[in-house]
């Protein structure tokens, strides 16, 4: 299968990187499609999720790896994306939300697609034209935006104003998803398990459309 880059990020925090990386990941294994994990965060949520999921269940086979991904050293990133090029699958990261690391540039410019979780709050949807902005300037990759963690019960007209007109400017330098919307089955994620019914009702609409859009099955 043809090599694919699919970094998950934005500068924002708290609008679902890890959480949509971890479910795409279990979407697409599910599939049948070769698929890995790279944390690249500091944090290191995703990895040390698979860590203490494994603790409790030690004899559960995973269905996708995680590995983490050393930032530090420009010289070894470097080295380890253009092994991961060579991946006969996908290969998904969860980078940092961060543009000081210039270290990054190297995962930015290896990236074919950039998953950027969006909320429409107007802290969130600057500090998204600020990323798209950077990342444009040293990538090619393929912007994807998904609206994540939505509540769809605001009805005000104002906010669908906003939420109109902020859509229709991403979709101008990018692709936007339908809408994951706020539930608690969503946030409650996991790294070993199969997505349970709720949470593939919740993210399907929008993982079927990206799946379309890395053009996996040409």
């Amino acid at each position: 299968m043809k090599n694919r880059i699919v970094i998950f990020s934005n500068i924002k925090g708290g609008v679902g990187k890890t959480t949509l990386c971890a479910l795409f990941a279990s979407y697409l294994a599910e599939r049948g499609y070769p698929v890995i994990a790279i944390d690249a965060d500091l944090q290191a949520s995703l990895y040390r999720h698979r860590q203490r999921e494994k603790d409790v269940a030690p004899d559960v086979q995973a269905p996708w790896n995680v590995d983490l991904l050393d930032t530090a050293k420009g010289d070894h990133l470097k080295n380890v994306m253009s092994k991961l090029k060579t991946v006969p699958g996908i290969v998904l990261i969860d980078c940092p939300g961060n543009l000081n690391d210039r270290n990054l540039e190297y995962i930015y410019k290896s990236a074919d697609t950039a998953i950027i979780p969006i909320s429409f709050d107007a802290d969130t949807v600057d500090a998204t034209g600020i990323f798209v902005k950077a990342l444009k300037t040293v990538s090619s990759a393929n912007l994807v935006f998904i609206p994540n963690r939505i509540n769809t019960s605001e009805r005000k007209s104002e906010e669908l104003r906003q939420r109109a007109q902020t859509t229709e400017f991403l979709g101008l330098v990018g692709v936007v998803m339908p809408t994951v919307k706020q539930s608690v089955s969503v946030k409650r994620y996991t790294t070993l398990y199969p997505l349970e019914r709720n949470q593939l009702a919740a993210v399907e609409p929008s993982f079927c459309k990206i799946v379309e859009e890395l053009q996996l099955n040409d």
